[in-house]
């Protein structure tokens, strides 16, 4: 009998797209492993292409469980992180691969990660010469955790080298498990000899890289698929993760953000459940909302000419010296000086909002 400590802990009722289930399918199609047999025993549809289509994540759960055991690769996370291409995302990827620069595709994804198949928390973290991806499971993942972070750490790796149109392009990457016997595999996928037995998963990248332009930019195009972003957002389902529906509501209100108190009675829940539940999920009310809003005062810095004090007041700061004061916590920089990295071309202003 399977031990539950092993088994991944998600939200009953939580769906994901079926991009993953799809890529996957063909990975072992490509090992000349018949995944159709695997789908049916999980309940899922033998043509399942992914775009529009949502699966149940405990099925998803089987049919993963299901490959690593069919197909008796160690490196299955690695091969289908590789086939996860921006066409995959549908409008998620269409809005990073139109992003102006590789600081802003990292905002807008992880602002909407949510429409993604990943089961990891992302955090990003700026500072000194290199910024980093860190990669957290939001609950237990047991047995496949490996397989989890490996598959989304090769699918940034190369949505990294499509962005930027060139192999190479992590400082490093780092896994909190011990080395495996295949690390030469590692080295082809990331480009670099990644650390094992770290105290977390993550790929660090030169902050130096962050504010070039890319190749793909077209920031009307972006701001297009991300409005689409938006709104599918907006659509997904009740049934989703409580992070998911938290973050829904609080992108209903930009202009006064809800309290704690308020998005807890909008959510059938007291704070302290609601406390609990996030925690559960690996993140905080507080860590939401400030993503929610850092990526709303990014967007009008980055696709408008609008005034610090209109940003504060269509993103729910009393004034811009609040705003200005939040912005240097997430950032370490100005809102002036970081939307002046964002426009090359563009005269630098005066930044009056140190």
């Amino acid at each position: 009998m399977a031990l539950p400590t092993l088994l991944p802990i998600v939200p009953r009722g939580l769906h994901h797209p079926a991009a993953g289930v799809a890529v996957l399918a063909g990975v072992l199609q490509d090992l000349e492993v018949d995944p159709q047999p695997l789908l049916a025993r999980c309940g899922l549809p033998p043509e399942i292409a992914g775009a529009g289509q949502a699966v149940p994540v405990e099925r998803e759960i089987a049919f993963i469980r299901l490959a690593l055991e069919r197909s008796g690769r160690s490196d299955l996370g690695l091969l289908a992180g590789r086939g996860h291409r921006f066409p995959v995302f549908g409008f998620w990827g269409l809005a990073l691969a139109a992003s102006p620069t590789l600081a802003s595709a990292i905002r807008l994804g992880l602002q909407y990660v949510d429409l993604t198949h990943t089961f990891l928390r992302w955090r990003f973290e700026r500072g000194g010469p290199e910024a980093a991806l860190v990669m957290q499971a939001g609950a237990p993942l047991g047995e496949l955790e490996t397989f989890l972070v490996e598959r989304d750490a090769a699918a940034a790796a190369t949505l990294l080298e499509d962005l930027t149109g060139r192999r190479g392009g992590l400082a490093g990457a780092e896994f909190a498990y011990p080395a495996p016997a295949r690390a030469a595999r590692y080295d082809t996928v990331f480009g670099c000899r990644p650390t094992f037995g770290a105290g977390r998963h993550a790929l660090r990248l030169s902050a130096a890289m962050l504010e070039q332009p890319l190749p793909g930019g077209d920031p009307v195009m972006a701001a297009a698929a991300e409005a689409q972003c938006h709104r599918l957002l907006e659509g997904l389902s009740p049934a989703g993760g409580l992070a998911t529906r938290l973050r829904r509501h609080l992108l209903d209100h930009p202009g006064r953000l809800p309290t704690q108190d308020e998005t807890a009675r909008h959510l059938g829940l007291s704070r302290r459940s609601l406390r609990r539940r996030l925690a559960e999920e690996g993140t905080s009310f507080r860590a939401l909302a400030d993503e929610v809003r850092f990526g709303l005062v990014a967007g009008y810095l980055e696709n408008t000419g609008l005034a610090l004090d209109e940003i504060a007041a269509r993103t729910g700061f009393s004034d811009a010296a609040n705003l200005s004061h939040a912005f240097r916590r997430w950032t370490g920089t100005t809102p002036g000086t970081w939307r002046a990295g964002r426009r090359p071309g563009h005269a630098s202003q005066p930044d009056a909002d140190k």
